[in-house]
């Protein structure tokens, strides 16, 4: 049974030409406003459209039967009031009956955009109520009604006969006649709420090209302009070797205009229901959002392996941030999960790192010149990796950073002040309070030639108060220590630029000469936030390359390199910079070579280049004896026409700190056709020989649907995390989400 068929000729109507509402020259025109051609008085209250408001008619031909007092125009009729436009090729009115008859290739464009067709409309009361044959819509949205028959029950109400919906496109033929579209809604009874923007159905039909589906007794669902409305949203259907056949069934339901919430059952093959949930809520003075999960499934033990008893497992994110005034807000961003493989297990996400704080901050300019900023937080960390131990993961309550930059003085010169402090605990080991401040002063010079000079001095002060230290001898240090580092440093670059028409090219050598007393990095001071220091092409201009304040560079060094970019045929670019450092006194604590002897760091930069459609992004650290490669980061992308590439290289070669690593990234995606897309993606561990992941899917995405199929593969194993096989099927229906 193709029920599909019937309802054709509905959607015929769309496939006319399309029409353009503008006002063209007629011999007679109308203005309800003013009066009309026939000397009849104002008609405002009697109005066509809404009462109150004037109306504007023009037509080829306009007559007025004064004793009936009928006025019949016909001839390109075209009639308007306020932004609601109506064209027909014949209109009566009955002023006597408040009763109006269109006639013939009749269209209507509202305020909203939509715009409604028929071959016949009678409306009366206003044009509350009345009649239309062969009615059919194209809403603001592109989504189509049509309808044997439709009665308008009032001014907000349309009761449809026969009816059909679909956001698809409709195929026309030469002949006027259309093909189904991919989906549509069929029913024999329809109601259009235009005041709720909504869509009810009794007894409808989810036909798929034509072919019945699926039958409901009733269906109802949103329009253009409609506020949020509770109901079920796309179910998704997802497989994995860990727990099995995944379906989750997500339901949304509108607490009012400001808040609102899902709740999710998710019912697994091997580990029961999980039920999640968010929730999001909006203020005027800020927004918060919430989302987590509960299970209790079979316990497990360290080894992943099923132990008496049950357990309840879940997770939690919370995000919020609140307006204090106009510079100032506090806000928080918290990530916790109940054990360290749930998240991974059950597909809530692929950390091993659960970071969450609470903070407020403030921020001042003055003329856009001096300005401030200060940070007050408070940071607590979980980790989710079998080496992680919760008793030895630190706490930071508080943490605090004030900055403060002045306006420009003499010679444009600025003074400056950062201040942090700190209180990290945790329940074993070492508790560190620090409190750390720079005061600096930066005088730049631009010389008439285009040399640029800019001098800093600064001096770094840090307090600390430790405990459970352990020191190389083997004691234990419990105490206050600190440093006081002053610092100068000079920083000279001069670019040179050529520039012709369809060219250009820049080179511009940079030498950084830094000096202060060496030492420094006390070993009663524990390193908390600077564990993993590199040496690369972002940093090396930079006078202290750690990341945290735990540690400081010292002693006379000096960097030197060459920056450049060539731009040709105007979109092509390529751009560089290699350089090397120099340091007096070697530091072990900051390896710029795998020589920890040597003054002299390997050689660091960087190649980009742009050429569309191809982007390609190098970064290298070479060895300063041998030239070969000790670090290699390789990004690139090329999209041409249907087909997109995206691959991502790392190579480490007996880093000092990271050892050797080699990993390739990749993914890319074909479009197949022009609604149907392949793509496939990989991680390989290359030092290992080991693929870390892949996945190959298949997307079809038109105006109206989306399917989309992803088969991945994960290759980890950890206690209760197998290597697993991942088949995911989601599809999404336009206005039916």
């Amino acid at each position: 049974m193709n029920r599909a068929k019937p309802y054709r000729f509905f959607l015929a109507a769309l496939c006319a030409p399309a029409f353009a509402f503008s006002a063209q020259a007629a011999p007679a025109t109308f203005s309800a406003q003013q009066g009309n051609a026939f000397g009849k008085p104002s008609i405002s209250t009697q109005s066509p459209i809404t009462p109150g408001e004037p109306v504007f008619l023009e037509a080829s031909h306009l007559d007025y039967d004064q004793e009936n007092d009928i006025v019949t125009a016909y001839g390109n009729v075209e009639i308007a009031q306020g932004e609601t436009i109506m064209l027909a090729d014949r209109l009566i009115y009955d002023q006597a009956n408040n009763k109006v008859v269109a006639e013939g290739n009749i269209s209507m464009l509202e305020p909203s955009g939509s715009v409604y067709f028929a071959d016949r409309i009678e409306l009366s009361d206003n044009l509350k109520t009345g009649v239309i044959r062969q009615f059919s819509a194209r809403l603001s949205d592109d989504s189509l009604f049509a309808a044997s028959a439709a009665a308008r029950v009032d001014e907000n109400t349309i009761e449809l006969t026969r009816a059909v919906y679909s956001p698809c496109k409709v195929a026309c033929d030469k002949d006027g006649s259309t093909d189904s579209p991919m989906w549509q809604i069929a029913t024999d009874h329809a109601v259009i709420d235009q005041e709720e923007h909504r869509a009810v159905y009794d007894d409808t039909y989810f036909e798929v090209f034509g072919v019945p589906i699926l039958y409901t007794p009733y269906f109802a669902h949103s329009l253009p302009g409609a506020e949020n409305e509770s109901g079920f949203l796309i179910p998704q259907y997802r497989y994995s070797n860990n727990i099995g056949t995944v379906v989750s069934v997500p339901y949304y339901y509108v607490i009012g205009q400001d808040r609102d919430v899902v709740v999710t059952p998710i019912f697994t093959g091997n580990e029961g229901i999980v039920m999640a949930g968010e929730y999001r809520q909006k203020y005027d003075f800020g927004q918060y959002f919430a989302d987590g999960s509960i299970t209790c499934p079979q316990d497990r033990d360290n080894l992943g392996n099923e132990a008496a008893g049950n357990e309840i497992r879940g997770h939690i994110n919370a995000t919020g941030e609140f307006l204090v005034d106009d510079k100032s807000l506090w806000g928080f961003d918290v990530h916790r999960a109940t054990d360290d493989t749930y998240l991974r297990r059950y597909g809530f996400g692929e950390d091993t790192l659960l970071t969450s704080k609470i903070y407020g901050e403030t921020t001042r300019f003055v003329d856009d010149n001096e300005r401030s900023f200060a940070r007050l937080q408070g940071v607590s960390f979980q980790g989710l990796t079998a080496q992680d131990r919760s008793k030895i993961t630190p706490v930071a309550l508080p943490l605090a950073d004030v900055n403060y930059e002045s306006r420009p003085g003499w010679h444009n010169s600025r003074f400056s002040a950062d201040g942090n402090a700190l209180l990290l605990t945790r329940e074993e080991g070492t508790d560190s309070r620090r409190l750390s401040s720079r005061l600096g002063w930066t005088l730049p010079y631009i010389s008439d030639d285009g040399q640029v000079i800019e001098f800093t001095t600064q001096l770094r002060s840090d307090v600390y108060e430790v405990s459970n230290v352990l020191l190389s001898d083997g004691r234990m240090f419990d105490g206050t220590t600190g440093r006081m580092v002053p610092e100068a440093s000079l920083s000279w670059r001069f670019p040179f630029i050529s520039q012709r028409a369809d060219s250009s090219l820049l080179l511009e050598p940079i030498v950084e000469l830094a000096l202060s007393p060496g030492g420094g990095n006390t070993e009663k001071i524990p390193n908390e936030d600077s564990l993993i220091p590199e040496f690369t092409d972002t940093n090396l201009f930079s006078t202290n390359r750690y990341s945290g304040f735990d540690r400081i560079e010292t002693g006379p060094r000096a960097s030197y390199g060459l920056r450049g970019q060539a731009q040709f045929y105007y979109y092509n670019t390529v751009d560089w910079l290699i350089g090397q450092h120099y340091r007096v006194n070697p530091d072990r604590n900051f390896p710029f070579t795998n020589d920890l002897t040597s003054h002299f760091s390997d050689y660091v930069g960087k190649v980009g280049v742009t050429s569309d459609p191809f982007i390609f992004a190098y970064r290298f650290r070479f060895d300063k004896d041998t030239l070969s490669p000790k670090r290699q980061e390789v990004d690139t992308v090329y999209t041409y026409g249907y087909l997109s590439v995206g691959a991502s290289y790392l190579s480490l070669q007996n880093d000092p700190i990271l050892d050797t690593k080699e990993e390739i990234v990749g993914n890319a995606a074909l479009k197949l056709t022009e609604y149907w897309t392949f793509n496939v993606a990989g991680r390989r561990d290359l030092e290992l020989d080991l693929t870390s992941s892949s996945s190959v899917g298949l997307m079809f995405q038109n105006e109206c649907a989306s399917i989309n199929t992803q088969i991945g593969r994960t290759f980890t194993r950890d206690r209760d995390i197998k290597p697993s096989t991942s088949v995911i099927f989601t599809i999404s229906l336009k206005n039916l989400e």
